[in-house]
């Protein structure tokens, strides 16, 4: 009898994620959910999406069932859709979650303090100074998201105890999963080094060609000047401290300071998980940015795995710092099963607040690597990925 396919859907959630994965093993088709949250709707709301996530899992006896659901971090765009009160009648084997969830883990739990603190802040400036509504959306996006939290923590069918990775501190840990016999599973992060997790964009050189301006190592950055520098000039009189204007500038800077931080240090929250499905190995790096991306790419054993990857959920929507132009220009599949070949899902909808998403040098790499790729709001055909009308496409590798 021939094995089953291993199938990978991605919902078109718009500017999110939300993953459905099917895997063989020898006691048959196990299902596993990676995050279900969205920040901007596209075609169909979130809730619309889950109801039919819900549906696709549905078994022959009429009950949903999930074998392992996994958080990747805790940011609205990743679990804004399990507010979904359907959520309460699927059954779920495993729940996944970082390390940085648990509600008993002390170093945890004074993390989570500050970050949601650190976004209540934002939003209380952001409305207070009549900010850029970008900050806005960052604040949104980090807050704790508690009604979703609950409901992974403890609001499925049958109560389940979460478990949360990587345990220890090492850079490849192995998750032991009695719901996935057959398959291995690695996490590569997050790390419980403090300092990883505050590093949030890659050096130049880890930066596929890009536009942002890279200041120098050591130079003075750049200050931000709303104004031309002839303006001072032609409409200032008297003695009027120009220095005011930088002093100005950088009030609104130092928030978006701020946010940038904040979103960067929940990024790096992301579990990098890695799967290996006989020959095939199947990468999931949430949205992982450099201080983790740093750890992984200087462990010979995180490498050599990183070397037979099949497949990969390309990070961080495709943005810059999601990927390491080293990952995916010198590592990724170098040594796999399809002689170098790795194919490739990027889940995003085009958001004016952010321009730069998907980053085109990484849809370029993917380009010239041969890498077949598809982006969940790119609503046409395209070849080696199955497509139902607007809501999914799905990878079917054998």
């Amino acid at each position: 009898m021939a094995k089953s396919p291993i199938r990978i859907r991605m919902y078109n959630v718009g500017f999110g994620d939300c993953f459905l994965i099917f895997l063989p093993t020898a006691r048959g088709e196990k299902k596993v959910a990676i995050d279900c949250g969205s920040l901007k709707n596209k075609e169909h709301t979130i809730g619309e999406i889950s109801d039919l996530l819900i549906e696709d899992v549905r078994e022959a006896d009429g009950v949903a069932r999930i074998d392992v659901l996994i958080m990747s971090h805790r940011h609205a765009d990743h679990i804004s859709g399990y507010t979904n009160p359907k959520w309460s009648q699927v059954e779920v084997g495993e729940v996944w979650m970082p390390w940085l969830e648990s509600r008993d883990d002390p170093e945890a739990k004074a993390i989570q303090k500050r970050h949601r603190a650190a976004a209540l802040a934002l939003e209380a400036a952001v409305n207070k100074f009549a900010l850029d509504s970008q900050l806005a959306d960052v604040a949104f996006n980090a807050k704790s998201n508690d009604d979703s939290l609950d409901v992974l923590h403890r609001g499925f069918a049958k109560r389940v105890k979460p478990g949360f990775f990587p345990k220890g501190k090492s850079v490849v840990e192995k998750i032991p999963s009695t719901a996935l016999p057959d398959i291995e599973v690695f996490v590569l992060g997050p790390p419980r080094d403090r300092g990883a997790l505050n590093r949030p964009d890659p050096p130049p050189s880890q930066i596929l060609l890009t536009g942002h301006r890279e200041d120098g190592e050591g130079s003075e950055p750049e200050k931000f000047r709303p104004f031309p520098d002839d303006w001072e000039d032609e409409y200032v009189v008297g003695d009027f401290d120009t220095s005011e204007v930088d002093r100005a500038a950088a009030k609104s800077t130092m928030y978006e300071l701020a946010a940038a931080e904040l979103d960067a240090e929940l990024n790096n929250t992301s579990l990098v998980l890695l799967f290996r499905v006989g020959d095939d190995y199947l990468l999931f790096p949430g949205d992982a940015q450099w201080g983790p991306w740093e750890l992984i790419l200087n462990d010979e054993d995180a490498v050599a795995l990183l070397r037979k990857v099949t497949f990969v959920k390309i990070g961080h929507h495709g943005s810059h710092n999601g990927t390491p132009k080293t990952l995916l220009e010198d590592i990724l599949g170098t040594n796999n099963k399809k002689q170098g070949i790795v194919q490739a899902m990027i889940s995003m909808t085009p958001y004016s607040k952010w321009k730069d998403i998907p980053h085109q040098p990484i849809l370029d790499m993917l380009t010239k690597r041969r890498f077949p790729f598809v982006i969940s709001d790119k609503l046409q055909d395209q070849a080696g990925f199955t497509r139902r009308e607007d809501f999914w496409f799905e990878l079917e590798i054998r």
